[in-house]
């Protein structure tokens, strides 16, 4: 997270960057990158800019999971890449998919290059109005500092990601434990359309007053668990 000020406006920029050491991971190589810029307050934002990238997954069980494990891996690999722009009452994005060598690092920003050139091109924008609200619709990771902001038990809020609104649920300990003062914080994220819901889990640095976990377990399947934790730079 970094803010940054030029006079009365504020740029908030978040970055989630993770990815798997394929030598832990059974020859895995995974990742995920996504940053969100956010104009105005983040309670009360002008406008938000989005992208993302991340590996394409497409394992359903753990026996798709397994074979995947066990196969040759691929010279070439697929990725997902996602951009968007909210506006009062407004929302566009775009999804598109590409190929791009298998051993590329989380690290790499030939990458983020690549997934970027994609939006450059003809891409099918789509366009929504939200007109329950006049505010501009948050993002996800928008959303998550809003409501960590609020230091409460429980909060409640609402995202757009990707042209679908998601509800996001925030339940946190009441206090943190042991010398670390680490505060865990349980969440789920459901899908207003599916009803689809996903559980996850954070450890917050109380001390620091960061909105930045120190961890977060996560759970995007049935048979898959995925810890992430914070590495320095």
């Amino acid at each position: 997270m970094e803010e940054t000020k030029d006079g009365a406006s504020t740029r908030t920029t978040f970055q989630f960057v993770a990815g798997s050491d394929a030598k832990r991971a059974h020859g895995l190589n995974r990742m995920g990158w996504l940053r969100e810029v956010v104009l105005g307050p983040i309670a009360a934002p002008t406008e938000i800019t989005y992208f993302g990238v991340m590996t394409s997954s497409p394992e359903e069980s753990f026996e798709h999971a397994r074979k995947t494990i066990e196969g040759p891996q691929a010279a070439r690999s697929a990725y997902s890449a996602v951009s968007g722009r909210h506006t009062a009452g407004h929302s566009q994005g775009a999804l598109t998919h590409f190929e791009f060598p298998s051993d590329v690092s989380w690290r790499d920003q030939r990458l983020i290059d690549e997934a970027q050139s994609k939006f450059r091109g003809e891409v099918n924008w789509r366009k929504d109005s939200w007109p329950d609200s006049a505010s501009v619709p948050h993002t996800f990771l928008c959303e998550m500092a809003n409501l960590l902001n609020q230091h409460t038990r429980h909060a409640v809020g609402r995202y757009i990601y990707n042209e679908q609104e998601y509800s996001l649920e925030l339940d946190a300990a009441q206090t943190g434990a042991g010398a670390a003062r680490l505060l865990q914080v349980r969440g789920k994220v459901r899908n207003l359309a599916t009803g689809h819901h996903t559980p996850f889990q954070m450890w917050m640095d109380e001390a620091s007053g960061s909105v930045v976990p120190v961890r977060i377990d996560f759970q995007p399947r049935s048979y898959l668990r995925l810890t992430f934790e914070a590495a320095a730079e």
